[in-house]
């Protein structure tokens, strides 16, 4: 009778534990989808101290590992727990999800492309138990991957199959959008512009739809009018004024960020931000400031003569010198990377200088030849382009230092006379403005020359003397014209 008792309340304890592991993992995800990630995280931590015997607990540390990559983006952490989990419950329910995240893991912290086949194999890894949920994502992901990797054709294949047998998951607009995306780059954009409409069509209120109505407004002016019998033509948007009773003085930078329209003033030693319906939303101070950059999370970089401002705070950076640590005291133009790292141009040295999130220096980039830099800019492969004063050339690095592209501009195809500014937008084209001609040439996403807009396709006057550009989202252009003393819209 005693053991029965025994028996019993081992039962019983193991039910208590197990509904109050399922309790506390209920309560964590509320946490989590209200952003209350500290008390989110509390409660998923104590379903693995102290109920790791459930059926819950493979479910809480997968969240953890989640918030790691998710929220806090520590790889280290992220991988730590999703690791943990596959040691410790390979064959629970939330294993094929530690997988899907650790080849997230890797595709996310992958700066130069080496490690994307790691990537690959985990996500491959999902497929292993059959029917579970992350197959649709592991597909995606794979196509975004092969993306990264430029096997075009190979990832329309994985976002079609997440289309055709996945039509009504979470990632089915992506895949979509993928398939245009990665058909533009295998020089399609016609079937391009058809997968575009498509995503609009099926998933109209979605966020691709919104990106899909960008690309599309981007590739019908460079590729649609054209098979129309049309120009490719930019208006100049008389709409548009910016307000700014005291006139602009000697500006140096304008750049697009989804806060609106920064510019960078030397003379008045200030960033000054515009909404885009050109209303003032802000200013700050930017004493010595030459240089203004946006990077690819949305984040303004200021380069201030002796330091950066990013994310709104002030820091200094040093290189080894001679004697010991020297701070850098010229400072031209500096870039961030989607991940941290950071590119600064010194003029004293005439070197690009890198450095880690943390400020650590890493060298120079892409190596110590003495080089003067006018312009800089990172796209959202990390590759870094520069302007260079030199035949201003535009030269295009892969993140490894490797030369992806070199693109003269005084002689050959562009013929310009005073090449002064650079842009990417977000699809991966480049524009080049030439001041004293007051023409822009484009690129595609393979640093392929495209067009030249000229006077012709702007129209008669649009620009006079432009000195700095960007591009936002649908590729409609914003120019600071030092002649105007106004920003110029172009559409």
């Amino acid at each position: 009778m005693g053991s029965l008792l025994l028996v019993a309340s081992v039962v019983l304890g193991q039910g208590a534990s197990t509904e109050l592991a399922r309790q506390h993992l209920e309560s964590g995800t509320q946490f989590y989808e209200q952003g209350r990630y500290n008390q989110a995280l509390n409660d998923f931590q104590i379903i693995v101290s102290s109920m790791a015997d459930t059926e819950y607990a493979d479910d809480a540390l997968l969240r953890i590992g989640r918030y790691y990559l998710d929220i806090e983006e520590d790889f280290a952490q992220a991988k730590e727990n999703l690791d943990a989990l596959l040691q410790g419950y390979p064959t629970g329910n939330a294993a094929p999800g530690a997988y899907y995240y650790l080849g997230e893991v890797v595709f996310r912290s992958d700066r130069t492309g080496r490690s994307i086949d790691d990537a690959l194999a985990n996500y491959q890894r999902v497929f292993i138990y059959a029917d579970n949920p992350w197959i649709p994502a592991a597909l995606y992901s794979t196509g975004r991957a092969l993306e990264r990797q430029g096997k075009f054709q190979e990832a329309v294949d994985a976002y079609f199959q997440v289309i055709v047998d996945h039509p009504r998951s979470d990632w089915s607009a992506g895949a979509l959008l993928g398939v245009g995306r990665s058909s533009v780059r295998q020089g399609e954009p016609i079937e391009a512009m058809t997968q575009f409409q498509e995503v609009r069509n099926v998933y109209p209120e979605s966020g691709e739809a919104e990106a899909s109505l960008d690309w599309l407004t981007l590739l019908y002016r460079f590729y649609g009018a054209p098979l129309l019998g049309q120009p490719v033509l930019f208006r100049r948007d008389d709409s548009f004024k910016v307000a700014m009773s005291d006139g602009f003085k000697d500006v140096k930078a304008l750049r697009i960020s989804d806060s609106g329209i920064h510019v960078l003033e030397r003379g008045r030693k200030r960033v000054v931000t515009f909404d885009r319906a050109g209303q003032l939303a802000g200013t700050r101070g930017a004493a010595n400031a030459h240089g203004l950059a946006v990077d690819p999370r949305g984040q303004v970089v200021i380069a201030n003569e002796k330091g950066l401002v990013l994310d709104g705070v002030a820091k200094s950076f040093t290189v080894q010198g001679k004697d010991g640590p020297e701070p850098l005291d010229k400072i031209r133009w500096a870039v961030r990377d989607r991940l941290g790292e950071i590119y600064i141009y010194d003029d004293k040295r005439k070197r690009i200088l890198r450095f880690d999130e943390n400020g650590g220096a890493l060298g120079s980039f892409p190596d110590a030849t003495p080089r003067e830099v006018l312009a800089m800019d990172v796209d959202q492969r990390g590759n870094i382009v520069l302007l260079e004063k030199k035949d201003r050339e535009v030269m295009v690095y892969t993140p490894d230092g490797r030369a992806l592209a070199r693109i003269p501009t005084k002689r050959g195809q562009l013929n310009f006379k005073k090449a002064a500014d650079i842009a990417l937008d977000p699809a991966g084209y480049l524009y080049i403005l030439d001041e004293d001609q007051a023409q822009i040439a484009v690129f595609d996403g393979a640093y392929q020359y495209l067009t030249t807009l000229t006077t012709q396709s702007l129209g008669s006057g649009a620009l006079q003397k432009p000195l700095t550009l960007d591009v936002d989202a649908s590729g409609d252009l914003y120019v600071y014209d030092d002649k105007a003393k106004a920003i110029v819209r172009l559409h």
